[in-house]
């Protein structure tokens, strides 16, 4: 035999032991289990009037398949906020990636038979105001990774802001925005990957009625176009991944970051003759340190502090 048809066998010999290398390795998490616990949480709604948010979660598919063991749930969406989390289950799975969640909404009927199922609240009245939109089932479409022999938890971050909307009709208030709209307003994060940006805003200059802080993946942010309605529903600042608004003391956190760089945006609004909040502008700061706010970075299990000062209004 010659050296390169020798040096030829070896190669594949090689090759053949690696492929069955792999082969051992991606077999090696067939038939075991992970468990996955799925919370829920959310970013405020820009209405002033709503006091709850509630929706009725029938089912809970993975990759298309039911989630054994969770029972039909209704949750006031709003009351999650600023990291608050409600558990939604804690369900065995195999241990892989999978690539999609869906929520199957029940409209009709709540957890107790009741109707609506799904509804607005506002502060003046007891009236239940229904939701409806032209699916009941919203699929979030990312990739998640459920450990073998261990404990994956999840976050929905069901961003209230993006998901409903305020009708013209007197008669029929609220409504859920189109589908498409719909699975982009909700997120699917790792509680283990993601960190917290949170910080302080001394705004004596505004005279604003509410401050909303909008966090953006670094060099998404188009001011020209977020400060517009966009889609099907005129949502403004779309693209923003989170939002959080200022306490009575200038305190916002925006939680359930995933790793990377962001910049943050600080908004304007007015309440108007309807209690809805009307976009006034965006804000000019000087932050007090020496963080960048067009650039900063979030690490997983970590908290970023940025304080800064307000020094004027850009009106749209």
């Amino acid at each position: 035999m010659t050296f390169k048809k020798f040096s030829f066998l070896t190669s594949i010999i090689g090759f053949l032991v690696f492929l069955g290398s792999c082969q051992k390795d991606d077999d090696s998490n067939v038939g075991l289990k992970g468990s996955a616990q799925f919370e829920i949480t959310d970013a405020p709604i820009d209405n002033a009037n709503v006091k709850g948010a509630f929706v009725t979660i029938a089912e809970i598919k993975v990759d298309g398949q039911s989630l054994e063991g969770f029972n039909k749930t209704t949750i006031d969406v709003l009351a999650y906020q600023n990291g608050d989390t409600k558990l939604l289950t804690n369900s065995e799975l195999e241990a892989k990636s999978y690539n999609e969640l869906t929520l199957v909404l029940d409209f009709e009927n709540d957890e107790n038979g009741d109707s609506p199922g799904c509804y607005v609240e506002e502060h003046n009245g007891n009236t239940k105001h229904p939701l409806t939109s032209e699916s009941n089932e919203i699929t979030i479409s990312h990739t998640f990774e459920v450990e073998a022999d261990s404990q994956s938890e999840f976050v929905l971050d069901f961003d209230l802001r993006k998901c409903i909307k305020k009708e013209e009709n007197p008669d029929d208030n609220y409504e859920f925005v189109s589908q498409s709209e719909m699975e982009s307003g909700i997120r699917i994060v790792s509680k283990n990957n993601v960190g917290i940006i949170k910080g302080n805003c001394n705004d004596l200059v505004s005279q604003s009625d509410k401050v909303v802080v909008y966090a953006y993946k670094k060099g998404e942010y188009d001011r020209n176009t977020e400060v517009q309605g966009q889609g099907q529903s005129n949502i403004e600042f779309s693209n923003a991944i989170t939002s959080s608004s200022l306490d009575a003391n200038g305190n916002f956190e925006l939680h359930f970051l995933e790793e990377g760089e962001y910049e943050i945006h600080y908004c304007s609004y007015k309440e108007n003759s309807t209690g809805e909040m009307e976009l006034q502008g965006t804000l000019s700061v000087d932050v007090l340190g020496s963080l960048d706010i067009g650039a900063i970075s979030v690490d997983a299990s970590a908290s970023v502090t940025i304080d800064v000062l307000v020094t004027g209004v850009v009106p749209i």
